[in-house]
């Protein structure tokens, strides 16, 4: 006998059905009204940008991984207007065998990524500059392409100052900035104005990272001025601009607001007693590693990132993004979780063009267990994407994808992500390689960063590790670029 309760229940599913493909088609007609399409645009870019500056390279997809055959970990990366490349990264201090200088690693890379060499020299000095005792370092790139390679020892700093593409031009030793410099931060703008951030690993002297100064290419700094807070923090500045941003997480282990500190003159003057509140972290954060990170964009656009995570081994953790037009006078953030996961080392890279991109390392189950898989993930929002806060009526596209995908996600069986939906960004997030970069539950094993960058052609580029074990600093090297789609579904190679 059949029941009559399903009668009703089947008209309910089939008008709620009808009511949202409404919603849809209407939400469609708005934006086709507007000039958009869901895949394109028909609006030229924002201004002051060139058609050469957006050019799309050509195909979309990942290019053949990079191996450095270089035991080490935390690699920075930075990219010059002319498009070469700069890669540092920590020494694997387990194992002075894999050393072939005791500094930190430092390589140019060609602009297409295919050729990566470390410099001969600096003459006359010889290879002196390879015999310092370095253990990480940070690069810097200014308006002139002027690049700025730090290496610390923790107690010791050498910044070494090179031209395009890796020429030399002279190094200095800078006394010894905080207490112990574990992770320096180094930003550069203009005709050799330089902001360094030293992190003392905890709050000393009124904040744990102090803030330096130089206007002379590094050869002379400020003493230091703290900022305040015990979070982690990040730094950088508009190379061809005055405007220069430090974020910080305020506090670590503990629900803590994400603040951004903007400076409108090239860091001559902040204002510490009156951060800019971005948003907050919930729950205490994953604890480890650099969590939160600041880009400076073009046209007065400035993006940050954080996490937050409370039981990240079991439950994951949250990604957000936040955006300014006003060279950070004011914010709109985002959730763009894209799924649910144990996201680590989140970071963002920014084109001169305005393009986004988005890494971090994910797992591919949770909870997190020995057997737990390690991938590395990207994406990017081009400014002639729909889906870019550049755009105009970029809100009601974004509501448009936000139907499109919870009514995906009520199809399927897992609707455990729908709060993430409700985010206002949409990113296309691809394996940048197909195999894991780690099996296991440590933590900690692909330790606290890694970097990308968008090139002036388009590509964006990643610098990143394998773990191999079975000490601290076992880890190897690599690199890839690719040119990858805005959002929509993906055509690119690693896909998933």
């Amino acid at each position: 006998m059949s029941d009559r309760r399903a009668v009703p229940n089947a008209r309910r599913e089939f008008m709620e059905r009808k009511k949202l493909f409404a919603i849809l088609v209407v939400l469609a007609v708005i934006l086709a009204g507007a000039g958009y399409l869901l895949l394109g645009r028909q609006e030229p870019p924002p201004p002051g940008t060139t058609a050469a500056s957006i050019a799309m390279p050509p195909g979309i997809g990942w290019d053949p991984i990079y191996e450095f055959g270089k035991s080490g970990y935390e690699p920075s990366l930075m990219v010059d207007s002319k498009g070469y490349m700069y890669y540092t990264a920590h020494k694997n201090l387990d194992d002075k065998g894999t050393w072939d200088y005791l500094a930190s690693w430092f390589f140019v890379g060609s602009p297409d990524g295919k050729t990566w060499v470390a410099p001969s020299e600096p003459f006359p000095r010889g290879n002196l500059w390879k015999t310092y005792l370095g253990v990480e370092g940070d690069l810097a790139v200014d308006g002139n392409d002027r690049v700025y390679y730090v290496d610390t020892y923790l107690i010791d700093n050498h910044l070494h100052v090179f031209d395009s593409p890796g020429v030399w031009r002279y190094s200095v030793r800078v006394q010894k900035t905080t207490g112990l410099d574990d992770r320096p931060w180094i930003s550069a703008q203009g005709d050799g104005i330089c902001h360094y951030l030293g992190n003392n690993g905890a709050e000393a002297n009124g904040g744990r990272y102090w803030y330096y100064r130089s206007t002379t290419g590094g050869r002379v700094w400020t003493l230091a001025t703290p900022v305040p807070g015990n979070g982690w923090g990040h730094i950088d500045a508009e190379r061809k601009g005055t405007h220069a941003y430090i974020i910080s997480e305020s506090d670590v282990g503990a629900p803590a607001d994400i603040l951004i500190y903007p400076s409108d003159d090239s860091g001559a003057t902040w204002d510490f007693s009156n951060p800019v509140v971005v948003g907050a972290r919930e729950g205490p954060g994953l604890g480890d590693g650099f969590p939160v990170w600041v880009m400076a964009g073009p046209q007065g656009m400035v993006w940050c990132m954080w996490t937050d995570a409370t039981d990240a081994i079991n439950d994951g953790s949250r990604i957000f993004l936040g955006w300014s037009r006003d060279f950070g006078r004011t914010w709109n953030s985002s959730e763009i979780t894209p799924w649910k996961s144990l996201f680590e080392y989140t970071t963002i890279g920014v084109g001169d063009d305005g393009s986004i991109g988005v890494s971090f390392y994910a797992v591919d189950s949770l909870p997190v267990t020995a057997e737990t898989k390690w991938y590395i993930y990207a994406a990017m929002l081009r400014p002639e994407s729909p889906f870019h806060p550049w755009n105009r009526d970029f809100e009601n596209t974004s509501m448009a994808m936000q139907a499109q995908r919870k009514a995906e996600s009520a199809r399927a069986s897992d609707k455990a992500d729908l709060t993430a939906l409700d985010g206002t960004l949409f990113f296309n997030f691809t394996k940048a390689e197909e195999g894991p970069v780690y099996t296991g539950n440590d933590l900690h094993a692909l330790h606290d960063f890694f970097e990308i960058a968008v090139g002036p052609d388009g590509y964006l580029n990643v610098a990143y590790q394998h773990y191999v074990g079975p000490t601290n600093g076992a880890s190897m090297l690599y690199f890839v670029r690719g040119t990858l789609p805005s959002a929509g579904n993906t055509n690119s190679t690693r896909a998933g």
